[in-house]
């Protein structure tokens, strides 16, 4: 019988190998570099936006928007993470992202079997 745990830590590896993207760790405390847990540099999956488009104008022409901004979600493989425990207030910067944009961690969920799930916001 399969253990699926390993499978789904395989998947997880290779998700992230082909999705994930250059992020930065900035650790905070009371709003400040917190000197006791240095920024790091991961690759991980980082989906911003929804998954909806919307008309633009009066909804009669072809064009459709999409906004991608506000809440996001990173995705850290839990098996190739060496850095501290990630939490509410830290900082994210996108680095391979248009204009570096920074998010602010508002959620940590380390429920899953591989993952560390971080809920954004923006910054």
């Amino acid at each position: 019988m399969a253990n699926w745990r390993n499978l789904e830590a395989g998947v997880d590896r290779k998700v992230g190998l082909t999705f994930g993207e250059s992020v930065r760790l900035s650790f905070l405390r009371g709003g400040v570099v917190d000197p006791a847990r240095p920024a790091v540099d991961i690759n991980a999956v980082l989906h911003v936006g929804g998954d909806d488009s919307k008309p633009v104008g009066d909804g009669t022409d072809r064009y459709r928007s999409r906004l991608a901004l506000g809440q996001a979600e990173l995705f850290i493989d839990r098996s190739t993470y060496a850095g501290p425990p990630p939490r509410q207030g830290d900082g994210l910067r996108a680095n391979d992202r248009a204009g570096l944009p920074w998010f602010e961690v508002a959620i940590v969920s380390d429920r899953y079997s591989n993952l560390i799930v971080l809920t954004l916001g923006a910054k």
